[in-house]
């Protein structure tokens, strides 16, 4: 039998019998024993497709298994057997049609048995009670709501978006009814109903104990966990209108005048057994009676005396900040400037006859181009330890490009000795400079405190220039004016300056009051009394209101810039090998491969982060309040030491780069950078140094579970800033001083009543 019908053959296949199985049966259907070798042979399939289809046809007891002549032969067990296995895999898929039709008829009556009950909704998380009120909302009907004042409004963790979502309703036209507790954050909640559009009813909490919001709109009761944050909505027609009724049974008790609310009257804070002064009449006539008293006069004294030391005290610290700024400054200056001198130039300049080198020329021209590019930088010289420890030696010097003609080095109007040219082989007395004479100039530094020798008094930066071996072939030194420290620290200290002399004249105003002919020449102006009166609690009102919503607003905006600084920070930190930082420690680390990578990543996190100003590495050093940078995302070795990374268009200190070792001194109070070594921070408030005004976020470092640094990323503030206080500094200034007008006249106006 060569083949089968195909209605069969067809049927077969339905029936779950695969095509090798057939192509087995037609050949064991010609009556013969066979071994799986000869149906491979006659078939042309390969023993092992054949095994196993063998192997099911034996499952289904189509096939036996013969043992003939010691070899396994296969045999059709009978023509019936075929049939026989039908007619059950028949019976079974019967079977299962039936069962399915009853599943099917069973889910028909469940449906019908599920219309009549409510359909449940459920909301969890924060975002969920959100979008479970703007469901609500969307509903378009008036709002019942059973709440439970637990928090004042300050407080609400939902406080931002109910005021989105009041603006809304209040837009949509959609009333509020409240019951609430009768406490005292149920009454200061009712205080606010004409500004949240609603009615708010007070009950007593322990005749209806409701412990979660509840709310009736249209068919649907909703229900508020706020401490678990879940919501649960019941559509539920006939609930609704039941909690509706009573809803409003319990609204009319309480709103309308009737016997029963003689038997519970509503709970007041306290009952007055005399009449109250109002707080505002009782606060204006104290300060009045202050004023005008003469122990203000020896207040004002006391305050003037208290505030004049205070003044002297930030003078000191604002000198030891920017003092410490300049230190760090030269000293950077000096780091990355070592990093472009070769140390066999410098080898070769050893005695005045060098000069003539071309590596003199060389030297002296990369010194100016390091002075040309640093603001306030007086003198850039090469200097090298000598054997005698009091002496170095000069190797060049930026003035000294023509050595043999006379410079005014100092600009004065005259050639003396404070216009020596540092040529090479001359002996330099390093006396005074206190990181020369200690010998730590390993590492890039400053001297601690400024010292004087006959060019004049400096602060000096230095940083080693190193050979390929790492022994220091001689110092970039980088001198600053000591005067320069008094110049910027009386520049920035002026507006405390001009606060001490407004005090004084304050108190000069307020002396000047007992003087009653004084008094009458400025009396004929002012006559309005109580125009001015009303004038001055608008004035009043005015100013902290004004100051109240400027406190807010950057508030508001510092929290949003912190965190999202943060967050940058907390995400890109875990990308940077913290092994890699220990070997980053010297600014000539900034040629390996382990600060380029670095480089390269910090340079991608700013990329792909909008407004970023700056990214970099610092780590802790011994002083606590002095840290060091490892990586930094606008400075390397390939860069030049200033570019315009702030885009003023001037290239200044706001623009200077760091190396790698360069100190950073922190001189913020209530700083957070101490807790980005410890986990993910950001500033509260701004800072400012030299770079510029900022808000940063913070995160560790780790290796080996150790934190060995903490990245941090600066956003630069001044704009945002600028423009916040140009909207706000009109308005102080105005109420400022028609306040201060105003106090003025009231004590003009005291003193006259009394003479």
């Amino acid at each position: 039998m060569e083949s089968l019908p195909s209605s069969i053959e067809t049927y077969l296949l339905e029936a779950g019998f695969s095509g090798t199985e057939l192509v087995i049966l037609k050949k064991l259907m010609e009556g013969e024993a066979m071994t799986l070798r000869e149906i491979a042979a006659k078939t042309g399939k390969s023993t092992g497709v054949l095994d196993q289809a063998m192997k099911k046809l034996l499952q289904k007891k189509i096939v036996t298994k013969e043992w003939i002549n010691d070899t396994n032969k296969y045999a059709l067990r009978s023509i019936t057997a075929i049939a026989e296995w039908i007619n059950q895999d028949i019976t079974q898929k019967h079977a299962l049609i039936v069962r399915k039709q009853q599943n099917f008829e069973s889910f028909i009556a469940t449906l019908k048995r599920d219309q009549t009950r409510p359909e449940m909704e459920y909301f969890e998380g924060e975002e969920g009670m959100k979008k479970a009120y703007m469901q609500l909302l969307e509903m378009g009907e008036e709002m019942l709501h059973y709440f439970p004042v637990k928090t004042t409004a300050e407080e609400d963790p939902l406080r931002d978006f109910r005021v989105d979502f009041f603006r809304d309703r209040r837009r949509r036209g959609i009333f509020a009814r409240y019951i609430v507790h009768n406490t005292p954050l149920g009454r200061r909640f009712q205080s606010r109903d004409p500004f949240e559009y609603r009615k708010t009813v007070l009950v007593s909490s322990e005749e209806y104990p409701f412990t979660f919001e509840q709310v009736i709109v249209g068919n649907t009761f909703a229900c508020f966990n706020h401490e678990e944050k879940k919501v649960c909505f019941v559509h539920f027609a006939e609930l609704a209108q039941t909690e509706r009724i009573f809803f409003k049974a319990i609204w009319k008790l309480h709103t309308e005048r009737n016997p029963q609310m003689e038997e519970a009257p509503i709970v007041r804070d306290f009952e007055p057994e005399k009449p109250v002064v109002p707080l505002q009449t009782r606060t204006l006539s104290g300060v009045r009676e202050f004023f005008l008293s003469r122990k203000s006069i020896a207040t004002f004294s006391g305050l003037f005396l208290l505030a004049a030391i205070i003044t002297y005290g930030l003078y000191l610290n604002n000198k030891r900040i920017i003092t410490q700024r300049i230190r760090d400054q030269i000293t950077s200056i000096a780091a990355t400037g070592a990093l472009q001198f070769s140390a066999t130039d410098l080898d070769t300049l050893r005695s005045v006859n060098d000069v003539t080198r071309i590596e003199y020329k060389k030297v002296v021209d990369q010194l100016n181009a390091i002075r040309n590019q640093n603001k306030n930088i007086v003198y850039v010289y090469l200097i090298r330890p000598t054997t005698d420890p009091a002496f170095f030696e000069f190797v060049a010097d930026a003035d000294a490009v023509d050595p043999y003609k006379d410079v005014d080095t100092n600009k004065d109007g005259k050639i003396d000795d404070a216009d020596t040219l540092g040529l090479p082989g001359m002996k330099y007395d390093i006396a005074g400079m206190d990181v020369l004479e200690a010998g730590e100039y390993d590492v890039p530094t400053a001297n601690h405190k400024p010292y004087t020798d006959k060019w004049g008094s400096f602060v000096t930066g230095y940083a080693p220039v190193v050979d390929d071996k790492g022994n220091i072939s001689a110092l970039l030194s980088v001198d600053v004016w000591a005067d320069e420290i008094q110049r910027v620290n009386d520049n920035t200290f002026v507006p405390l300056l001009y606060f001490i002399g407004f005090f004084t004249l304050f108190v000069f105003i307020r002396f000047a009051a007992f003087n009653k002919s004084l008094a009458k020449e400025l009396i004929y102006i002012l006559q309005l009394r109580k125009f001015v009166i009303v004038l001055s609690f608008c004035v009043m009102f005015s100013l902290l209101v004004t100051y109240g919503i400027y406190l807010k607003t950057l508030e508001l905006m510092k929290n949003e810039i912190g965190e999202r600084l943060m967050s940058i920070a907390a995400t890109a930190a875990p990308t940077i090998d913290g092994e890699q930082l220990e070997n980053i420690r010297l600014p000539r680390d900034m040629r390996s491969a382990a600060y380029q990578k670095i480089f390269d990543k910090l340079n991608e996190i700013r990329d792909h982060n909008k407004d970023i100003k700056y990214v970099y590495i610092l780590r802790k050093t011994d002083d606590p309040e002095v840290f060091e940078f490892v990586v930094d995302a606008d400075s390397n070795y390939n860069l030049p030491f200033l570019q315009d990374n702030n885009h003023d268009g001037i290239l200044d200190e706001a623009d200077e780069a760091v190396a790698p070792g360069v100190r950073y001194y922190d001189s913020q109070e209530n700083s957070n950078f101490l807790q980005g070594f410890e986990h993910p921070s950001y500033e509260k408030d701004f800072f400012s140094d030299q770079w510029g005004t900022f808000l940063s976020g913070y995160a560790p470092i780790f290796f080996q579970d150790e934190a060995v640094a903490a990245l941090e990323v600066d956003m630069e503030i001044t704009d945002a800033i600028r423009l916040l206080q140009n909207r706000f500094t009109p308005w102080f200034w105005f109420l400022s001083i028609l306040g201060s007008l105003l106090v003025v006249y009231f004590l003009l106006q005291y003193f006259l009543s009394k003479h």
